[in-house]
């Protein structure tokens, strides 16, 4: 499977429609079968605004002219393309979501973020309840948003849920990267899969940033650094982490993960 995963500029204040212009010429750029998946981060339809009148016109407007550029190009280059967004539901309420695009002309959101900071809590935005994996074209997925990377528990039961591919969109404008490499590598870990993570690269390129595709044994394959860029990787979503169960028992080598679930006591 070929992913492409953007790390788009996050916009100076005032300046939101570069982003969207950026993220625009993107999808442009994308040929005809050229990939399979493609990652935006979080938020895609209004970075950086903070301001919930702001974010709503913005959503409406301007994202929504990005988001109808998500579903064209998803039946033009015959891909699948997984965004988050700000979705205002029928019920008037906003949720921030990952939502997918396919090349069929399907759209749907299959996870809403678990935890939310407190600003999005005094905007309004409705969290979702728990992690649910979703299956699509016989690959299962989990997501995570932004900060949900914090809490292993969320991790831990999407293991228990065997997804193949972890699809972490984000911000996290203020962590050094180091922080933002170990997070991810110990997630991908937790999760015994492939990890694709998309997030902005912010002004300064010494945090924030680091779009990644991590290995299921927490080796990071491709890491777009600090600055704006396209990440374009080729991965097999049935990897595992394989290697003996105990120390010197060679003939008992398996999928690490797996023997995590059967040995893991639960404390609820």
């Amino acid at each position: 499977m070929r992913v492409t995963i953007m790390q788009p500029p996050y916009p100076a204040p005032g300046e939101a429609a570069k982003t969207l212009n950026w993220q625009l010429e993107q999808l442009q750029k994308l040929e005809v079968n050229s990939t399979d998946l493609v990652i935006f981060p979080e938020n895609a339809n209004c970075t950086g605004y903070t301001d919930l009148a702001d974010l709503k016109r913005m959503v409406q407007n301007e994202g929504a002219v990005f988001v109808e550029a998500m579903r064209q190009t998803a039946r033009r280059v015959n891909c699948t393309i997984m965004s988050g967004l700000e979705n205002i539901g029928s019920d008037g309420v906003l949720r921030n979501q990952l939502t997918v695009f396919t090349p069929e002309g399907e759209e749907f959101s299959p996870y809403t973020k678990v935890h939310l900071v407190e600003p999005e809590l005094v905007k309004g935005i409705e969290p979702g309840q728990k992690p649910e994996s979703f299956l699509y074209k016989g690959v299962r997925y989990g997501a995570a948003i932004c900060f949900d990377s914090y809490f292993p528990e969320l991790f831990v039961e999407y293991a228990k849920q065997r997804i193949d591919v972890m699809i972490v969109i984000s911000h996290q404008r203020q962590e050094r990267p180091d922080i933002l490499e170990f997070l991810n590598q110990t997630r991908a870990f937790d999760c015994g899969c492939t990890l694709l993570r998309s997030a902005p690269a912010m002004q300064n390129p010494d945090i924030g940033g680091r779009s990644m595709v991590i290995a299921p044994d927490g080796k990071i394959l491709a890491n777009a650094g600090g600055t704006p860029g396209v990440i374009t990787y080729d991965i097999d979503p049935g990897a595992r982490f394989m290697r003996a169960a105990s120390y010197g028992e060679p003939d008992r080598i398996g999928d690490y993960r797996e023997v995590l679930m059967v040995s893991r006591n639960h404390f609820e």
